[in-house]
């Protein structure tokens, strides 16, 4: 779980977007939204995407 936070962590970093995430017991949780939009977002959309590709 660990490396696949620290995968997550550059792409987050690359976009300058920085998800709530969590790591118990080696499950991730991670939550995705645009503060300043008061909600989600197609960037939130496009890390999402990452992340995806990144879990598999």
């Amino acid at each position: 779980a660990f490396g696949f936070m620290s995968s997550v962590a550059l792409l987050a970093e690359k976009l300058d977007h920085h998800p709530n995430w969590s790591n118990v017991y080696n499950t991730v949780s991670i939550a995705l939204n645009t503060h300043d939009a008061g909600g989600v977002t197609d960037f939130d959309f496009v890390l999402a995407g990452q992340i995806n590709d990144a879990a598999n």
